[in-house]
């Protein structure tokens, strides 16, 4: 495949990652694109595996790869101009304003659900680093979300090589990662990204994060100890969106509940926000 030549490039700030990012603009096309790059070698892998998850899945809430040139080790993904759902957290967005953050956690875990059925995908797929910074809300339409960063990606029962050769060291962000992650268990990819969205979920509504610290103390919090309840902390949520986000922090993978059960709740109760 014959790429066009660049004309422009801007590099981006990344909140969190090794890419690097860029919004370039190509010869005889109007429309900028992201390009995806890797800040160390090692990064080529995700960015590989990335271009190949995303060659599967045709969903219109997560965000459309436009070429991939393996030689070079660039991806071109569709640009979008928004706001992540970390920065509407850390800009008091999610906490002033319930509804619009119960809309956008419910798209979110509608996306998951689609994901975890194999809708719009080729099969049944984790995300594996699911979090408030891979999540971009357009500026075009704030009310909606797109998933992005397929990096750490697999089809389920398909652990990839960087999983499965290094599970003392596991992938995804401290904050975010199940208790069972820690323990070096990825066999349960679905529920450990319910506890992923647990997390996001807890943090959108407080604009607090559940666990902190260094990567011990998360670690150490996130085995151990259970977080207190946005109910103590006085975060005006319905009682059951509270009772429902803990227990996608439980402990056990079991003890949660699927990403479909979420979708089908925060789906139903929406009218409470009409």
């Amino acid at each position: 495949m014959k790429f066009p030549a660049i004309i422009k490039r801007e590099p981006l700030v990344v909140e969190a990652g090794v890419s690097k990012l860029a919004k370039v603009n190509f010869a005889r096309n109007p429309y900028p694109a992201l390009l995806k790059e890797p800040a160390q070698f090692w990064d080529e892998i995700f960015i590989a595996n990335e271009a190949y998850m995303l060659d599967e899945i045709t969903h219109p809430r997560i965000r459309r790869k436009l070429a991939y040139d393996a030689g070079a080790h660039q991806l071109f993904l569709e640009y979008i101009e928004g706001a992540t759902l970390n920065e509407l957290v850390m800009a008091g967005v999610t906490v002033k304003d319930p509804a619009r953050t119960h809309q956008l956690l419910q798209n979110i875990a509608e996306t998951v659900a689609d994901m975890h059925a194999g809708i719009l995908c080729a099969g049944p797929m984790v995300h594996n680093d699911l979090k408030s910074m891979n999540v971009l809300v357009p500026m075009v339409a704030p009310q909606e979300t797109m998933l992005i960063d397929f990096s750490h990606s697999y089809f389920e029962g398909r652990l990839p090589p960087f999983i499965t050769d290094e599970k003392h060291n596991p992938t995804g962000t401290a904050k975010y990662r199940a208790p069972e992650k820690w323990a070096g268990d990825y066999t349960q990819g679905f529920k450990s990204d319910v506890f992923a969205f647990g997390v996001m979920a807890y943090y959108a509504y407080t604009g607090k994060h559940p666990f902190v610290g260094d990567a011990a103390q998360i670690e150490q919090q996130i085995r151990e100890i259970t977080p207190a309840s946005p109910i103590e902390l006085d975060v005006k949520v319905p009682r059951n969106t509270m009772v429902l986000m803990m227990s996608c922090l439980e402990k056990k993978p079991e003890r949660r509940p699927t990403m479909e059960q979420v979708a089908h709740y925060y789906a139903a109760s929406a009218v409470l926000f009409k």
